[in-house]
């Protein structure tokens, strides 16, 4: 996880974002690693991040890629639970989030979108960092 939000930290300081973006973006982002890792997955436990700026900088898209089955649904937790309340977090700090099935059909990856007024991408599109914790 340390990697990731090196990455991300990283990338919005290179697109030099305000700094509600990148606090908020990284607890969304360690959230999101997290639960990939939390996954039952086959073979080894290799979880890919992407940190992508899009339109003129104002969403940051965080996605998290994992081999394992299975969606991640929103729940409440107990007063005594230890866990479960990450997604809740993501839900509540991103602008909006959601799960895509990965193109060869194993696994999902699981995307959320922040609001990063004042970002400004270095090129035309789509900048890209990936990173992959293990």
């Amino acid at each position: 996880m340390p990697r990731a939000r090196a990455a991300l930290r990283a990338k919005l300081g290179e697109w030099r974002a305000s700094q509600a973006p990148v606090e908020d973006g990284e607890l969304v982002l360690s959230e999101l690693v997290t639960n990939a890792l939390r996954v039952p997955a086959p073979g080894d436990r290799m979880v890919g991040v992407r940190i992508a700026c899009r339109g003129s900088g104002e969403l940051l898209r965080l996605e998290v890629s994992d081999a394992g089955a299975g969606r991640p649904e929103v729940r409440q937790a107990g007063e005594l639970d230890k866990g479960g309340r990450g997604l809740l977090l993501v839900e509540s700090l991103a602008h909006r989030w959601g799960v895509d099935e990965r193109p060869a059909g194993i696994g999902k990856t699981v995307w959320a979108e922040l609001l990063a007024v004042g970002a400004d991408p270095a090129s035309v599109g789509v900048e890209i960092a990936a990173v992959t914790p293990s």
